[in-house]
């Protein structure tokens, strides 16, 4: 462990060139290893993670230990953790892994593939210094790179307006590359039969209501949300078998089709290992087996959804959109989430004709201002339109 700054401590002599009100951190800030990562009090992690300035359970405590016990991505795993003065209290974290050394060296999240939000976790009561001692560290630490790359980051959020102002102060400048819109469900309709109306459209509404009661001949249908460990594990075991017997089981992507990543599966969602009580699984259920299954994470107000699937002999039925429909009616019938994301990371996806709204997202790019922070949003920008050309070509936009 390195503790960059005191109550009331500069960051040394390489930056004395600097005013020294410059060089001071209002809170500690601790970097760790993995082992470090790993030794967080649990009730802290969590409740940071719980009451975050922007929901993000893909930094909660059971999602990074789930990936670095399934993945072992512990080489090279560092994490800033930052404290309130004079307590134990964690009011901010963010593991990453640096790219590349010396002055072209970039600081980036650490997140695996299903981890699809890169917001660092601050906490929203104590948000201004959170956030001035994280950019104080990712601005001038020594050690540490001054480029830093956070995926899938909302590009209007409280987190960024505040990283705006702080970066200022700083010297630093934000870029926003690689952008998509992911959707969203919110509460702006009112109600279900607000949303209906207003969203969904009547048409389509029977017609996914028209495809249930032809299911309903085929027996018993009915919608089901789990909470508790127990079923919500074997629902995410239902998950799996359904999503490996489809389209992705047959094109080898299915998370059945590798052990690592099944094991993920079962620790982030299923809640074993690190944690449990995240993860809900809603299901549409034809005599009491599930055809359609859709695993949700919670973070705060937010309710994401990450993955889905439904049993493809039934296809003729549209169980995924009655599913969905079920969804958006439960959403309305509570008042658990004030939203739902989709947790998806290219644009046009399916779901977004039932939401409704979309939020913009991108690649978030923080670094000194000027020519070098552009270019380096520039470049992430041509990968990623260079992967959508290919995917494209593939057919697999």
């Amino acid at each position: 462990m390195i503790e960059f700054a005191d109550a009331a401590m500069s960051l040394v002599g390489a930056l004395a060139w600097q005013r020294p009100a410059e060089l001071m951190l209002p809170c500690r800030v601790e970097m760790l290893d993995a082992t470090g990562l790993r030794s967080i009090d649990a009730e802290q992690w969590d409740g940071l993670a719980s009451d975050a300035l922007e929901d993000n359970p893909w930094l909660s405590r059971q999602m990074v230990l789930a990936g670095l016990d399934a993945f072992g991505a512990e080489v090279g795993l560092r994490a800033l953790a930052l404290y309130r003065h004079g307590s134990d209290q964690l009011i901010g974290l963010l593991p990453f892994r640096v790219r590349g050394a010396g002055a072209m060296g970039v600081g980036k999240v650490a997140l695996n593939i299903y981890q699809v939000a890169g917001t660092p976790l601050v906490a929203r009561e104590h948000a201004q210094l959170a956030m001035m001692g994280l950019f104080g560290v990712m601005a001038q630490a020594p050690g540490l790179p001054r480029h830093w790359v956070f995926p899938h980051v909302a590009a209007e959020s409280a987190f960024i307006e505040m990283a705006r102002t702080k970066a200022r102060r700083l010297g630093l400048e934000l870029g926003m590359a690689a952008t998509y819109r992911r959707p969203v469900l919110t509460r702006a309709a009112g109600d279900f039969a607000g949303h209906v109306a207003g969203v969904i459209g009547r048409k389509r509404a029977k017609d996914i209501e028209r495809n249930l009661r032809r299911l309903a001949k085929e027996g018993e249908v009915r919608f089901e949300r789990v909470n508790e460990p127990a079923p919500v594990a074997q629902r995410v075991e239902d998950f799996l078998a359904i999503e490996a017997a489809g389209w992705k089981g047959k094109r080898g992507t299915a998370l059945l089709s590798c052990p690592a990543d099944a094991d993920f599966a079962r620790r982030a969602f299923g809640g074993r290992g690190a944690g449990q009580g995240l993860a809900s699984v809603d299901s549409l259920l034809l005599d009491g087996m599930p055809i359609a299954v859709s695993v949700n994470i919670a973070a705060g107000a937010t309710l994401f959804t990450p993955k889905c699937a439904f049993d493809e002999r039934y296809r003729k039925f549209g169980p995924g959109m009655a599913l969905e429909y079920m969804v958006i009616e439960a959403f309305f019938a509570g008042d658990r989430y004030e939203r739902m994301d989709a947790a998806t990371t290219v644009d046009g996806h399916v779901i977004g004709g039932l939401w409704g709204e979309t939020r913009t997202m991108g690649t978030l790019v923080v670094g000194p201002a000027g020519m070098t922070t552009r270019t380096l949003v520039a470049g992430i920008d041509a990968v990623a339109r260079g992967k959508r050309a290919i995917k494209r070509v593939l057919g697999r936009g």
